[in-house]
């Protein structure tokens, strides 16, 4: 056996183990199960702003989708939309801040935030859970409609039946 060989198949060995660790159990297995969990989160961080808003509409993922997935997988979204009756008072960018926070607690950590755009009026704020494999997006804007912006999504799964 070459030297050089043994580093590699213990980085190979290591690899597989948390390949194998990072699959057991603690994720959804199904889209039905990631789904439950994106909504749960989305109505959870909604429940933080919904009074405050006007106009929302919102997705719960209700329907399989497959714009980003590859063949024969979809995955689902969950999307709020809505306005503050005073954005310059009720600060969407701020607000983001918050929403973000609460997300943090479920599990999520950011890896895009508004400090990334150099941008005054618009906050963006994007955090994953890498256990659920779900991402949400966070936007807020102060001076076009709707002022706040949230968007969920599972990972792909394979579609079903």
């Amino acid at each position: 056996m070459r030297l050089g060989a043994c580093p590699k198949a213990v980085a190979t060995v290591l690899v597989c183990f948390a390949v194998m660790t990072g699959c057991s159990g603690e994720e959804p297995s199904t889209l039905d199960e990631s789904t439950r969990q994106l909504v749960s989160d989305g109505d959870a961080v909604m429940s933080l702003i919904a009074s405050d808003l006007t106009g929302v509409t919102k997705e719960r993922a209700d329907r399989d989708r497959t714009t980003s997935c590859g063949t024969g997988q979809s995955q689902r979204y969950f999307m709020a939309k809505g306005n503050f009756s005073d954005p310059a008072k009720q600060d969407p960018l701020s607000r983001i801040g918050l929403l973000k926070g609460k997300l943090e607690t479920l599990g999520y950590r950011e890896v895009v935030d508004e400090l990334d755009l150099d941008e005054n009026e618009l906050g963006v704020t994007v955090v994953v859970n890498d256990k659920a494999n779900l991402t949400f997006i966070l936007l807020g804007r102060l001076s076009q409609a709707p002022n706040l912006v949230i968007v969920g999504k599972t990972a792909c799964y394979p579609r079903n039946g």
